[in-house]
């Protein structure tokens, strides 16, 4: 069996068997065809992304960094902080200066609501009246609450972003930009509290019967959230959060003339370019098996979960396996003893490795 030295790692030192590495390319066809999927979805929004979470990458970006208005997706800044700050099961007495128009949970000046109600109210009906009556709560007027969410963008370094009220009806200067949102939408979601309120469609809290603005929740399938935004200046807006393969997948389109459709036509991009793919050792059954001195086969096992990884689909069968030996030679061989790892390469970079031992 050909072999080389391999000089790093656990243990003594190891080899890596090449001539049992499976070699890959992309044909042309396969070459034509990532190609063709490289391709940018046609959007009628000013800017987009698209963000798988669990792999923490973006796979696909418009105009992300541009600022523009946001209209209601300021309510995500607004959710943040309450979330940070806030005492959920504080009561707030609703005043007549936050009703200021706009979508709405039908607030009633006087009436006693939790911030936890609130924040119902401001995510799944888009409250400005709730918006207000939480920035009140909070800083002791709207004025210092925007105060602290610009001090809040700033800590982020949200470079694009700049809010002038807590709810995103139009004001000038009040801008951010998708890349910016992602950065929020990330924190937000670390909220068990925020995901769930963000994936009801419909509830009755304390009185007030609350839809959903986000129409794809219940229809599109894999849907969870999040969030839409609609005024003048900023078009329809909409962040979208899909479940993919067990797998968080993070959609924002702004400044659009169809959100639904634009926010479709990145799903299908995504699930047409993209595909977690598992290692799996036993397609190369050359790998699973030694023989020992005296010309015993053995086979082998793997220790570990194999690693999964997001790769557009074409790409498939460039993740690759490469076994690493470090065989007893003092020692006779057993069951469960390690004899190497599979190391699983991308290109020049390994992405996960499993032990592997005597069967």
């Amino acid at each position: 069996m050909a072999s080389v030295p391999f000089l790093s790692g656990f243990g003594p030192p190891r080899v890596v068997d090449q001539i049992y590495t499976p070699s890959t390319r992309l044909t042309v066809g396969e070459t034509e065809e990532w190609l063709a999927l490289n391709e940018p979805p046609a959007l009628s929004a000013k800017a987009s992304l698209l963000y798988d979470m669990d792999a923490d990458r973006l796979l696909f970006a418009q105009n992300a960094d541009g600022a523009l208005p946001i209209a209601s997706l300021t309510k995500l800044m607004t959710a943040l902080l309450i979330l940070e700050t806030g005492d959920l099961q504080a009561e707030v007495v609703v005043q007549a200066s936050d009703l200021v128009g706009g979508t709405s949970m039908q607030l009633i000046p006087g009436e006693v609501a939790t911030v936890e109600t609130l924040l119902y109210g401001l995510l799944i009906p888009s409250g400005n009246d709730a918006a207000m009556a939480l920035a009140r709560h909070n800083a002791g007027s709207a004025e210092a609450f925007v105060e602290q969410m610009n001090a809040r963008a700033a800590a982020l370094n949200l470079r694009q972003t700049h809010f002038v009220n807590p709810h995103g009806l139009d004001a000038e200067g009040h801008l951010s930009s998708a890349m910016d949102l992602l950065t929020v939408v990330r924190l937000l979601w670390d909220y068990p509290l925020f995901r769930e309120i963000v994936a009801t469609v419909q509830s009755t809290v304390q009185g007030h019967r609350l839809q959903n603005t986000n129409e794809l929740l219940g229809i599109y399938p894999g849907v969870n959230g999040i969030k839409t935004g609609t005024t003048d200046a900023a078009g329809q807006c909409l962040i979208a959060g899909f479940l993919e393969e067990g797998h968080q997948v993070i959609a924002i389109v702004l400044g659009s003339s169809d959100r639904y459709s634009d926010m479709r036509a990145l799903y299908a991009h995504y699930q047409e370019t993209y595909h977690w793919i598992v290692g799996d050792i036993n397609r190369f059954s050359i790998l699973n098996r030694l023989y020992d001195p005296n010309g015993r086969i053995w086979y082998l096992r793997t220790g570990a979960v194999a690693p999964t990884v997001l790769l557009p689909t074409v790409q498939g069968n460039q993740l690759v396996p490469y076994r690493r030996l470090a065989l007893a030679t003092n020692q006779p061989w057993q069951s469960g003893m390690q004899v190497g790892v599979i190391e699983w390469q991308l290109g020049n970079q390994v992405v996960g490795t499993q032990p592997l031992y005597l069967w």
